[in-house]
C-alpha cells in the first residue's frame, strides 16, 4: 500500500473571484474568511456578524493543489482518493478531468482516480457547490416538512441535503453553513486488497471473555492473513493470525471489565491488526456487556441500560457540535468537555441527531472517562426524501460506515435512528400516509437491518422519544424514552416534573444566559441589555428571553442589573432541572435515566447548555454534579411536610448519619435532629418524614429554611435543602460572607465563611476563569466550607486579588 497525504495547504478561490486565500486542510472556509477580516470588527460571534454568513455561502469555492505520484503508486492495482469528510457538494477533478462527485458530509468517500493519475506532478481540484442554491432547487422538486419555524430558526430545506442540520441554524445556534475539507484526505494505492475494518465480538462466560476477530477487506487478488496483537492494561500481549474472510478467537482470562463512570474503572485493551503490506488498524476496546433492558413490570415496561449484568440509572446530558467551525475542535477541547461531564458525575451522554457524527477523539475520550453513549444517527426534526433511491442509498452507506467506525468502542451503548421524528409525525409534523411509510422504511427496516449486519451486539432504537416504533404511543410515560418540555415551552412550574414518572427521560431542558464574561466577549457596552438587538440575536429560541424573565419572576425578586439577571437566570435553570433529576432518582426502578438538554454550546448564546461555549460552568453544571453523585440526599416536600431521601447508585452500601436543621435567616436554630442510616446499593428510599406546620404557622415559610446533610462513615458530607416559600418571598439577611485563599501542601484552597445563612453562594474570578470543587451552594449560619480549584492555574496572590463572592441576598435584596 502506498499513501500520499493531501492534508496541508490548499489554494482556495471563490468562483466569482471575490475571495482568494491559502488554507490548511482539514479546515473551515468561513474561519479562513474571518481571518481575512470579512466580518469587519471582531470575529463571527461578535455582535451580529454571524448574519453575514448566509451571504458568504451564496457562491461556489474551488480548492486546488498538486501532488507527486511516483512509479510505485502507478504500479498499484487501484489508486483511490480517500476523503474522510467533504462538506458537502463537490465535483472532483484530477488533471482537468472529472473523477467524481460527492453529496454527503457525514460519510467517507472513495474515488477511483487511477485513470487520471500520471507519474510526476498531478493537479487535483475540488469544487464546493453552493448548498443554499441546492436546497432551494430540491424544495422546488419536493417540499417535505422540516422543523425550521418558516425559516426563522433554520434555513428552509435543511433536510434535503446530507449536511449538518444545525449549520443552517437551530433554536440555539446561528445560520453558518460552512464548507470545505473538514476531515483527513489522502491518495492511496493498493495491490490485491484494501483493508476496510476489523470486527470484534465479545462473548463473556465463566470469568473469561472470548473475542471473535474478523478482518474485513475488499479482496480482488490473493486473500491476505492479518496478524493480531492484543495488549492488556497490564502490558501483557497475545497474538493470533486470521485470514481475511475468516474468523479467529482470542480468550482473555481474568478480564478487567470496563464500567461506566462511578461504577468502576475503565481499563482498555489495545487490539492491533496488521496486513502484510502494512495496512493496519488499532482499536482500543473495553471488555463489557452493555444493553438496554425492556421488561414488563407494574408500571408498564422498563427501559434501563445494563452493564455487566447490572442495571444502572443513566445520568448525563445531550451533546451538540462543539463549534460552528468544526475543524477548530481539538482533542484537548473535547477532552476538557468530557472531563467536565465526568467531574459532574455523568455516566452517560447522548449525541443529538442534528449535528455531525463526532470524531474518533470523542468516542475514545468517552471510553476513557466512562460515559455511555446514546448515539443518534444524524436525522432530526424533519421528513426525508426516502422514495428517492439515490438519497436512500446515500444515507444507507452513511449509517453503515459510521457504525463500522464506532462499533468497537466500549462507551457506545445504543444506536438511535433519529431525533423526535416518530413523535413529531404523530403529534406535530404535517405528514402524508406516503411520508409515514417512508419513515417506517428508513428507521424500522433499512437502518435496523444495517445495524444487525454491522453491529448486532448494539441495541437499536428507532427514534427518541419512542416506545419501540410503529407509531405506537411515542413519548408514552410507561415505556421507552421520553422528551418533556412542559416546563419551559409550556410555562409549567418546576413542580410539574414531580407529577411525572417516566421510564427514561432523554431530553428536558431550561434556558439561561451564559457567563457575564462570555456576554462581554460578543457585545459592545451599549449592547449589554437583555433586550438589545445583539442580545436578541444571541438568543435563538423564539420567545426565549421572555420565558427566562417569566420564570425568574415566579421564583426570584427582580435583578438590579444585567449581571444579576445572568446570575438569577442560571439559578432558575439549575433549580428547574434538578427538581426533575432528584424526583426521578427518588423513583429509581420506575425511572432509570435523566439526561438533560443540553451539555454544551457551539457559540456564545443564551441556551439550555450547562457549560457555555467558552467552557464556563453555569450554576446547572454544579447542581448536576451534586444531583448526579452516586449518593444523593434529597427532600420531597409538600406544604409543611418534608421527607428526607437517600438514593444510592453505588455498587456498595453506604452508612452514616442523616442530620437536619431548621433555622431562620438570622441563623437561629429552630429545630434539629439526626438518624443513623444504611442505604443498600442501587436503591432509593425515604428515611425521615417531618411535619413543620407548627413552626411555619406564623411565618408562611418566608423566614424558615431546612438544611440537610448525610455524614457518611469516613467523613464525606452530602448536602440538601428545602425551601418553604419562593425565594422572592424570603426574608433574607446579609450573610456577611468572607472568602480567603490559602496555600497548603496540596495546593490552593479557598476558605468560605457565612455568619448567617447564605443561599446560592457563588465564587468567581475577576478577569479570570476557574472551576471549583463546589459553587452556587447554600451555607448554614456560622458554617465554614473549604473549596479547591479543579481548573484555574493562578498564584496565591492572583487568587487573593481576583476572588469575588456573592449570594442570592446580594443579587436583589
Amino acid at each position: 500500500m502506498k499513501e500520499i497525504s493531501l492534508n496541508g495547504i490548499w489554494h482556495v478561490r471563490s468562483e466569482e473571484g471575490q475571495y482568494e486565500f491559502d488554507q490548511s486542510v482539514p479546515g473551515s472556509v468561513f474561519q479562513s474568511l474571518e481571518e481575512l477580516g470579512v466580518y469587519g470588527e471582531g470575529d463571527v460571534f461578535y455582535r451580529e456578524n454571524n448574519r453575514l454568513c448566509l451571504g458568504l455561502a451564496e457562491r461556489n469555492f474551488l480548492f486546488s493543489r498538486t501532488f507527486v505520484a511516483g512509479a510505485d503508486l502507478l504500479d498499484s492495482d487501484r489508486i483511490l482518493l480517500e476523503a474522510d469528510g467533504l462538506d458537502t457538494l463537490t465535483i472532483i477533478s484530477v488533471n482537468g478531468r472529472e473523477a467524481g462527485r460527492t453529496n454527503n458530509m457525514h460519510r467517507p468517500w472513495l474515488i477511483d482516480i487511477k485513470p487520471f493519475v500520471r507519474e510526476g506532478e498531478n493537479r487535483i481540484e475540488i469544487l464546493f457547490l453552493n448548498s443554499l442554491e441546492y436546497i432551494r432547487k430540491e424544495r422546488e422538486r419536493r417540499t417535505i416538512f422540516a422543523s425550521d419555524h418558516n425559516g426563522v430558526v433554520s434555513v428552509q430545506g435543511f433536510n434535503m441535503i446530507r449536511k449538518s442540520h444545525c449549520s443552517f441554524g437551530w433554536d440555539w445556534g446561528p445560520k453558518i453553513p460552512d464548507l470545505g475539507i473538514w476531515r483527513d484526505i489522502r491518495v492511496r494505492g493498493y495491490k490485491d486488497y484494501r483493508l476496510e475494518g476489523i470486527r470484534v465480538l465479545q462473548n463473556h462466560r465463566d470469568g473469561r471473555v472470548d473475542l471473535e476477530l474478523s478482518p474485513e477487506a475488499e479482496v480482488w487478488g490473493t486473500a491476505p492473513v492479518m496478524g493480531f496483537t492484543l495488549t492488556g492494561p497490564d502490558g501483557k500481549s497475545q497474538t493470533l493470525d486470521v485470514a481475511c474472510g475468516e474468523k479467529g478467537k482470542l480468550t482473555v482470562e481474568a478480564p478487567r471489565l470496563w464500567w461506566p463512570n462511578g461504577l468502576g474503572d475503565q481499563p482498555l485493551y489495545t487490539l492491533t491488526g496488521t496486513l502484510p503490506d502494512g495496512q493496519k488498524r488499532t482499536l482500543r476496546i473495553g471488555l463489557r456487556t452493555l444493553t438496554v433492558l425492556r421488561e414488563k413490570d407494574e408500571w408498564g415496561e422498563t427501559f434501563a441500560f445494563s452493564v455487566n449484568g447490572i442495571p444502572f440509572f443513566s445520568r448525563g446530558a445531550d451533546y451538540i457540535p462543539e463549534d460552528v467551525y468544526l475543524t477548530r475542535v481539538t482533542r484537548e477541547k473535547t477532552e476538557r468537555l468530557i472531563q467536565d461531564a465526568a467531574a459532574a458525575n455523568f455516566n452517560s451522554i447522548r449525541v443529538w441527531g442534528g449535528g455531525v457524527y463526532p470524531s474518533e477523539d470523542f468516542y475514545d475520550l468517552c471510553d476513557i472517562y466512562g460515559l455511555v453513549n446514546w448515539q443518534d444517527m444524524m436525522f432530526a426534526c424533519a421528513i426525508y426524501d426516502v422514495k428517492n433511491r439515490d438519497f436512500l442509498e446515500n444515507i444507507t452507506v452513511e449509517v453503515r460506515e459510521n457504525l463500522k467506525r464506532i462499533r468497537h468502542h466500549a462507551s457506545v451503548g445504543l444506536i438511535c435512528g433519529n431525533n423526535e421524528m416518530e413523535d413529531g409525525i404523530m403529534h406535530w409534523f404535517p405528514s402524508t400516509n406516503e411520508e409515514r411509510m417512508e419513515y417506517l422504511k428508513q428507521y424500522e427496516f433499512v437502518f435496523p437491518a444495517v445495524a444487525e449486519e454491522v453491529c448486532p451486539e448494539l441495541f437499536y432504537w428507532p427514534s427518541s422519544p419512542s416506545s419501540g416504533g410503529s407509531f405506537e404511543k411515542p413519548n408514552a410515560p410507561e415505556l421507552g424514552d421520553c422528551h418533556f418540555w412542559e416546563v419551559w415551552h409550556g410555562l409549567k412550574p418546576f413542580s410539574e416534573y414531580e407529577k411525572h414518572y417516566f421510564r427514561y427521560m432523554s431530553e428536558f431542558g431550561f434556558e439561561s444566559y451564559p457567563d457575564m464574561k462570555t456576554i462581554e466577549s460578543f457585545t459592545a457596552e451599549e449592547d449589554r441589555n437583555p433586550f438589545s438587538r445583539v442580545m436578541d440575536d444571541h438568543q435563538r429560541c423564539p420567545g426565549g428571553n421572555s420565558k427566562i424573565f417569566y420564570y425568574m419572576s415566579q421564583y426570584f425578586k427582580a435583578p438590579a442589573d444585567l449581571k444579576g439577571t445572568v446570575y438569577l437566570s442560571q439559578l432558575s435553570q439549575a433549580d428547574a432541572l434538578t427538581t426533575g433529576i432528584r424526583h426521578w432518582r427518588r423513583n429509581r426502578g420506575r425511572c432509570m435515566g435523566a439526561v438533560y438538554w443540553q451539555l454544551n454550546d457551539n457559540w456564545p448564546v443564551a441556551s439550555w447548555a450547562s457549560i457555555d461555549y467558552y467552557g464556563r460552568w453555569k450554576a446547572l453544571h454544579y447542581e448536576a454534579k451534586r444531583a448526579f453523585d452516586n449518593l444523593l440526599v434529597s427532600c420531597e416536600g409538600k406544604e409543611s411536610r418534608v421527607s428526607l431521601w437517600l438514593s444510592n447508585e453505588d455498587r456498595r452500601e453506604r452508612r452514616g448519619k442523616l442530620l437536619w436543621q431548621l433555622t431562620d435567616f438570622a441563623g437561629k436554630e429552630i429545630l434539629k435532629g439526626e438518624e443513623g442510616c444504611v442505604i443498600a446499593p442501587f436503591t432509593s428510599r425515604s428515611f425521615i418524614t417531618m411535619d413543620f406546620s407548627e413552626e411555619l404557622r406564623t411565618s408562611s415559610g418566608s423566614d424558615r429554611f431546612l438544611f440537610v446533610a448525610f455524614e457518611e462513615e469516613g467523613g464525606e458530607v452530602y448536602r440538601a435543602s428545602h425551601a418553604f416559600a419562593p425565594y422572592k418571598h424570603m426574608n433574607l439577611e446579609d450573610p456577611a460572607l468572607t472568602v480567603r485563599a490559602e496555600e497548603t501542601a496540596s495546593g490552593i484552597q479557598l476558605r468560605v465563611r457565612a455568619v448567617k445563612p447564605a443561599l446560592f453562594v457563588r465564587l468567581d474570578l475577576k478577569g479570570g476563569d476557574c472551576v471549583l470543587s463546589d459553587n452556587f451552594f447554600h451555607m448554614r449560619g456560622g458554617e465554614e466550607r473549604i473549596l479547591t480549584p479543579l481548573r484555574g492555574e493562578y498564584t496565591l496572590r492572583e487568587w487573593q486579588e481576583k476572588l469575588e463572592i456573592t449570594s442570592l441576598f446580594h443579587s436583589a435584596y
